[in-house]
């Protein structure tokens, strides 16, 4: 039974907390494989299948992160970050250190925030970046795997990000993280196709 099969029947409450999920998920009444965010206390459901621009986008992005990375920084794959106590999201990549465990980390801890969108660009855009920037989350970065573009998120200050700009795929990106930089030319990608 899917997690919305529970809230319809009465076995999952509608609304919500962080901790609220947690502890279902603990008791085995969640699990690890439903696809939903908790984002102001609802259930959002997920796409179970993401399509193919966004997972070759994706695999890009963590093989170069991964090499730029250093040691003490982790690289979190579609883990669970609450960045509130009524939401519950679950970005593509995310970076922090990696002594902190998911359940532990705050959004002042974490490095960079990685959301790779294919169909989801406007949920990012407008959903989850007020999310990020009032958790103090201090760099997202939302990756368009269509139009290949960076639109990078910096200073988080009252629910929202102070600095934002967009970069094409054959700008160098540099995260506030020394040492660590992507451009997506450099990431194997097959040619954009024209667009009509």
């Amino acid at each position: 039974m899917t997690v919305f099969q529970n809230v319809r029947k009465g076995l999952i409450p509608a609304r919500l907390t962080v901790a609220d999920v947690y502890a279902l998920t603990d008791q085995g009444v969640l699990s690890e494989d439903d696809a939903f965010e908790l984002v102001e206390g609802e259930i959002v459901p997920m796409a179970a299948a993401k399509a193919s621009p966004h997972e070759m986008m994706k695999s890009r992005l963590i093989r170069a992160l991964i090499r730029a990375l250093p040691d003490e920084l982790g690289l979190f794959v579609e883990a669970s970050i609450g960045v509130s106590s009524v939401s519950l999201l679950e970005p593509d990549l995310a970076v922090w250190p990696q002594h902190i465990g998911c359940r532990e980390i705050k959004g002042h801890e974490i490095a960079l925030v990685v959301e790779v969108s294919a169909s989801s660009i406007g949920y990012d855009l407008r959903q989850k970046a007020p999310l990020y920037a009032a958790a103090a989350i201090r760099e997202y970065w939302v990756v368009d795997a269509l139009r290949y573009t960076i639109r990078v998120h910096r200073q988080p200050a009252d629910g929202g990000y102070l600095d934002v700009e967009e970069y094409e795929a054959h700008d160098r990106v540099e995260a506030l993280m020394p040492g660590v930089a992507i451009r997506l030319d450099d990431l194997g990608l097959p040619p954009l196709l024209p667009r009509a």
